[in-house]
């Protein structure tokens, strides 16, 4: 009795672009770190044959091998993995060789979640695509769960300053995830009008702007220090600065929940702090 024919696995990435394979893939070429988080999530760690420097999460991620870094990635490294299928990061891996991967007839998923909900969408696909569908589908399920749980909503909704560097004093827009994380913790995410992804904030924009909470990803809180002296900035003033996880924040991959439960803790805990001000200290908030 003949078998019936496999159907084919169709998804479109994040980038509009259709993909289509004739079968679960077999070997897999992750160009991000949150690429390879979703693999694991997803149930194909053990189909990945490449990874890009700075994948260590889990930690099976670290004993793979390399293909190259964010300083730059050669087209030889990726195809020696003999991969038939490559994540991609839409901004951060080069278009050239997107291109020159497609050229090559190697299937490319390009990752670029700019919503909570995108990267419940990538763990999906990457499972459709892998032969996973169940565990893809798990994963999604486990971080749309996760954020259900750690959403809320505050009122007044504090402002918020994103520190993404020091010097220069810079954040990000509305377009990063992160913004998107601090509006659902139910914090306003200051500049996120900024007309680019990574706008300069000089003093005198900070000072106007007045944020009660300030927050960076950062492994500890060296990085406070920096605004000791600063009192004239409400979140100074009250001591409302809060460090992240830098991976689990700055990847957009599962572990984003977690960077989501702990800054709506922390919003949760600067709102309480800024209510208990006498009212002539909450009129100068």
């Amino acid at each position: 009795m003949a078998l019936p024919a496999q159907a084919e696995i169709r998804v479109v990435d994040d980038h509009g672009e259709a993909l289509t394979l004739a079968a679960p893939t077999k070997r897999i070429v992750a160009l991000a770190p949150h690429l390879v988080e979703d693999a694991f999530a997803a149930g194909a760690g053990a189909q990945l044959v490449g990874v890009i420097a700075g994948s260590d999460y889990p930690a099976a991620a670290r004993e793979l091998p390399r293909v190259g870094s964010y300083r730059g990635i050669a087209l030889e490294a990726v195809v020696s993995a003999q991969p038939d299928l490559v994540l991609a990061w839409g901004s951060g891996t080069p278009d050239d060789l997107v291109r020159q991967l497609q050229a090559l007839d190697i299937p490319v998923y390009r990752s670029e979640p700019r919503r909570l909900a995108d990267i419940a969408g990538n763990l999906r696909d990457i499972g459709l695509l892998s032969g996973h569908p169940a565990a893809g589908e798990r994963a999604a399920a486990r971080f749309e769960r996760a954020l259900l749980e750690s959403r809320q909503q505050l009122t007044p909704a504090p402002r918020v300053f994103y520190q993404l560097g020091q010097a220069p004093l810079t954040t990000l827009a509305g377009g990063q995830i992160v913004t998107r994380v601090i509006q659902h913790c139910g914090g306003e995410p200051l500049f996120a009008d900024a007309p680019v992804l990574v706008p300069e904030i000089g003093w005198e924009a900070l000072l106007l702007a007045r944020p009660q909470v300030i927050v960076a990803a950062a492994k500890d809180d060296a990085w406070q220090a920096f605004w000791a002296g600063h009192e004239a900035l409400p979140a100074v003033a009250s001591g409302t600065l809060y460090s992240l996880d830098p991976d689990a924040v700055s990847r957009p991959g599962p572990r984003l929940a977690q960077a989501a439960r702990q800054l709506c803790a922390d919003l949760a805990d600067a709102a309480a702090r800024l209510a208990s001000l006498d009212p002539g200290q909450r009129q100068a908030q």
